[in-house]
């Protein structure tokens, strides 16, 4: 599961919505706008998950889907694992994809 996002980064996504507007998780979730969310395994893509967990929870927006794509130019299997499994934790439908090798699909 993801962890529980801490107040302090609560704030921060609040007040980067109430920039945009803050009618857009409105708009969103009305709209039932779907999401498709690159990740990588770095720090602004597992931001942008939190953001999505946090909007999902408190805007009630649809689920939004993950990718990840590993162009299979060194190995990494380690991290690899690590990235699935915390892809899996988030209970988002995820696309786990390895170049010229195996697709993982949920659900």
């Amino acid at each position: 599961m993801i962890p529980e996002i801490p107040t302090p980064i609560t704030k921060l996504f609040e007040t980067a919505l109430t920039r945009m507007g803050n009618k857009l998780p409105t708009l969103w979730a009305e709209n039932k706008t779907q999401f498709l969310i690159a990740y990588s395994g770095g720090k602004d893509s597992s931001i942008l998950v939190l953001f999505f967990k946090y909007l999902k929870e408190t805007y009630h927006i649809q689920t939004p889907t993950l990718f990840y794509l590993s162009h299979g130019i060194r190995s990494i299997e380690t991290e690899e694992n690590e990235l699935f499994q915390f892809l899996k934790s988030t209970e988002f439908p995820f696309h786990f994809v390895k170049k010229k090798s195996q697709i993982y699909l949920s659900n």
